[in-house]
């Protein structure tokens, strides 16, 4: 099935690679970041500018729903996981008015679908007359930034720049850790190779995001995301009975395991909670044990997002 979007298609078209990618790409993926402007309360002539489109489009992208949108890029190529971590990334690029960042990461986006042969598929469906042997854009396009590396920095700068952010961090750092589309393996997560400490009054990155940066809070996560697979980052945070208060009166699930009779129980405990657990779990709150200090650990599907429930724990002084 060829998605629909607001440019339509056709046929009889001759698309070139970034043809293809502004037609069927680029306009979900801008209706989902605008989607994802107007829940942060911004008004659609903002969004508008931001995105250099016309208000009248912006109130097409809000009509259509967020999965809608997500499907016609995943029978585009795009995984969807993919492409709600990328327009999370772009929406925080343009929250803070960072355009340089938001028109390289979006190109870079494209080449990198384009590179790595996402959108081949697509492209002989709209086109009969592309050659069957096609191999354009795996030679001439170099691949784009990887998108999960993006999305924990991006979400590593949000955490650095919210004040009282640094009440959040444990003694032992915290970490934010995301899932690769049908992830398995520590491998295939991306966290800080160090930590987020605190460090004057201020939340310092020790190390930087890589895949198999963390091992610790990617196991955690693995386990939860093997039970509900939207559930792909994590972040650690702080341990404080007000915390999870103010998690649970978001109407957030929240599940308390341990103490742990060590440090080699914890992973064991984790699961034996969570296989009992019907409810998606949102965050689980770890009461530590011998050599281990009590935190949280808050759930997502994105990075920026985990984050951003995390905060919840700041309100009205945390």
């Amino acid at each position: 099935m060829v998605p629909d979007t607001p440019l339509g298609a056709g046929i009889e078209d001759v698309l070139l690679p970034h043809e293809l990618a502004a037609r069927y790409i680029v306009p979900p993926l801008k209706a989902i970041v605008a989607r994802i402007l107007r829940d942060k309360g911004m008004g659609q002539e903002k969004i508008a500018k931001l995105l250099g489109v016309s208000q009248p489009m912006v109130s097409k992208y809000l009509r259509k729903d967020v999965e809608e949108l997500l499907k016609e890029l995943e029978e585009a190529g795009t995984p969807r996981e993919e492409a709600w971590a990328v327009a999370e990334v772009l929406a925080s690029q343009l929250l803070r008015g960072d355009y340089g960042s938001y028109f390289s990461l979006f190109t870079s986006y494209v080449n990198s679908l384009l590179s790595r042969g996402a959108l081949c598929s697509l492209h002989h469906r709209v086109d009969s007359r592309l050659p069957p042997d096609c191999s354009v854009c795996t030679t001439l396009f170099q691949p784009g930034s990887d998108p999960f590396i993006l999305e924990v920095a991006e979400a590593v700068e949000t955490f650095k720049g919210t004040p009282g952010a640094e009440r959040l961090i444990p003694n032992v750092g915290s970490n934010i850790v995301v899932a690769k589309p049908g992830a398995s393996t520590i491998a295939e997560t991306v966290g800080l190779t160090g930590a987020l400490v605190r460090a004057g009054g201020q939340v310092v990155a020790v190390g930087s995001p890589a895949y198999g940066g963390s091992k610790h809070t990617a196991s955690i996560l693995l386990l939860v995301k093997r039970r509900w697979p939207d559930r792909r980052a994590a972040v650690v945070i702080a341990y404080s009975p007000g915390c999870v208060k103010k998690l649970k009166e978001k109407g957030l699930n929240v599940i308390e395991v341990g103490p742990h009779s060590s440090p080699q129980s914890l992973l064991y405990d984790i699961a034996e909670s969570i296989s009992k657990v019907e409810k998606p779990v949102d965050a689980i709150a770890d009461l530590g044990g011998h050599g281990l200090e009590p935190v949280i650990y808050v759930f997502a599907r994105s990075a920026t997002e985990a984050v951003e429930v995390a905060f919840t724990c700041l309100e009205d002084g945390g």
